[in-house]
């Protein structure tokens, strides 16, 4: 258990040094999501590979979660981006 929580705060330390979140500024989806992703793909390798190496399993998990995730909150980040269109309102 030591060393799945010592493995999950590495992966999650990478994932923040990786997207460059600095703390000047606030984190948008993209960076969220790759952490998140990160993290959650880091776990679920580690819990589903198999073999003597469970490691490899975990940071393989990590960087895909982290890509998919990152991917995932950029396509929201782009949704909040575009304009919204307001209802046609006719004043009577």
């Amino acid at each position: 258990m030591k060393t799945v929580i010592i493995s999950l705060s590495a992966i999650a330390m990478a994932a923040t040094l990786l997207t460059g979140c600095g703390g000047a500024a606030p984190m948008n989806n993209a960076q969220t999501g790759a952490i998140a992703g990160s993290v959650l793909g880091g776990v679920l390798g580690r819990q589903l590979g198999d073999g003597d190496n469970p490691t490899t399993s975990a940071v393989v998990g990590a960087v895909a979660g982290g890509y998919i995730g990152g991917q995932m909150g950029a396509a929201q980040d782009q949704a909040y981006r575009q304009p919204q269109q307001q209802p046609y309102y006719r004043p009577y």
